[in-house]
């Protein structure tokens, strides 16, 4: 750690001993969790209920694909400080970003001028949001060893969903319960005011939320010996894409990254514009206010059951015997949309006040569960295979990520299109049929060399 960190650590205490694994998987995941919520989720429902068309929508859903340029940046992040400080910077750093943004839609600017004011702060922070999940994920593999990373793999997944879908479903309800008292509930509100007011209030607690995070993680990260800064002898990114495309059949590796999330992408993209569209649109006309019951009843828990099962069901037999089945979990639930879409059924359950569709419930249930199930095995394939490279772990798990982004954020910012062009049972079906695609491609990819050395 150089002079400058060494200065920077004497304001406070720094712990030394090995805390459990399981204080620094929630205090580096949850608050990225937060921030892909913010910078993914909470923006999709902001923007169509200020009024702005479904291709906008799906545009500002796929800023994430930025993430993908991580690889560019990784080597250097590597080599800048130590993994425990650049996580500390990035929590930091998006604690500011979304103080600025709850200034910004507080102001309530319309228009063309509200997009390309909040465009520039939902790119920064994607940016620092992969930055963060670069150096916490450099910080994790080197924490844990093989065995340890199977069995938390789980925990690491559901801690990421737990924190997308709290912020996801509490900070939306936050702003759509604020905004229904200014008289602001759904897409037809001729006056916005509550919805600037309730987002504001959103973004400006979650900078509070990772604020207190900041000083968690302080105390809760132990110093590793192992983590120091990576230098590089030659140019960076040529040592560590040299490093990755050496991998065993890594065609198939990266042809499985780039599509495996990407029937996921069409459906993540036109979900909750789904859920808000009226019927002659398409849609299901569900209130704004209800939306974040959904995310309580069927995203949040399932997803985390799912992880979590899916990580023990990896560590009982092995990715190898169990990557096809959960893969497949990945698209089969999407067929539940197809027939939303087709039917738009109305039957109605009362919770809590809210009028909550009893069918998308059961569609999103299933969805979520398949989720957590087979991104599980993806999550854990990434890992174990940067954890057998060399020494470029996190840079190669980076660029795994980035290939993993750009499959997902693509069909994110071409659904809205698609959408326009074939409705939403004819994108809710290609998101089922192209989620098919990495059955093909898992029985090509390499098993992994700690698999490989127990079978034996």
């Amino acid at each position: 750690m150089s002079d400058k960190d060494d200065s920077a650590t004497q304001s406070f205490p720094v712990p030394v001993k090995r805390s459990p694994p399981w204080t620094y998987v929630v205090g580096l995941y949850l608050p990225f969790g937060i921030m892909q919520a913010l910078n993914v989720q909470l923006p999709v429902p902001l923007f169509k209920l200020l009024g702005f068309s479904n291709e906008v929508v799906g545009i500002i859903g796929g800023l994430g694909i930025l993430a993908t340029l991580r690889f560019l940046y990784a080597p250097w992040l590597d080599g800048a400080a130590s993994k425990r400080v650049l996580a500390l910077f990035t929590n930091s750093a998006a604690a500011i970003i979304f103080l600025l943004a709850a200034l910004v839609i507080f102001a309530q600017a319309e228009g063309v001028a509200f997009l390309w004011t909040m465009i520039p702060m939902l790119t920064v922070l994607v940016v620092v949001a992969a930055a963060h999940e670069t150096a916490s994920d450099g910080y994790y593999i080197r924490a844990l060893d093989a065995k340890k990373q199977a069995q938390y793999i789980g925990i690491k997944t559901a801690v990421i969903r737990m924190g997308v879908m709290s912020a996801g479903m509490g900070l939306l309800l936050l702003a759509t319960w604020i905004a229904a008292k200014y008289g602001a509930t759904g897409t037809d509100s001729e006056d916005k005011t509550g919805f600037h007011i309730g987002f504001a209030c959103a973004y400006g607690l979650s900078s509070l939320i990772l604020v207190f995070f900041f000083f968690w993680n302080w105390f809760n990260m132990p110093v590793l010996a192992n983590d120091e800064p990576v230098k590089h002898e030659r140019f960076a990114i040529l040592e560590v894409l040299r490093e990755y495309l050496s991998q065993n059949r890594v065609v198939f590796i990266i042809a499985l990254i780039l599509l495996y999330r990407l029937g996921d992408g069409f459906l993540a993209g036109m979900k909750i514009p789904f859920y808000l569209d009226p019927d002659e649109s398409g849609g299901l006309g569900l209130m704004a206010t209800s939306i974040p019951y959904y995310t309580l009843l069927t995203d949040a828990p399932w997803m985390i059951l799912g992880g979590v099962l899916g990580g023990f069901i990896i560590k009982w037999y092995g990715i190898r015997k169990v990557f096809l089945p959960l893969a497949l979990c990945h698209s089969i639930p999407n067929i539940a949309y197809v027939l939303l879409a087709t039917f738009q059924p109305d039957s109605a359950v009362l919770f809590i006040g809210q009028q909550l569709n009893v069918w998308v419930l059961v569609a999103s249930s299933l969805e979520s569960l398949g989720y957590g199930l087979s991104f599980s095995a993806m999550f854990y394939y990434m890992h174990i295979t940067a954890t057998e490279a060399g020494r470029n772990k996190t840079s190669i798990l980076a660029i795994s990520f980035a290939l993993m982004n750009l499959g997902w954020f693509l069909p994110i910012m071409m659904s809205g299109f698609v959408q326009a062009a074939l409705g939403y049972v004819g994108l809710f079906t290609i998101s089922t049929i192209g989620g098919l695609i990495i059955l093909l491609i898992i029985p090509f990819i390499p098993e992994p060399k700690s698999e490989q050395k127990a079978s034996l």
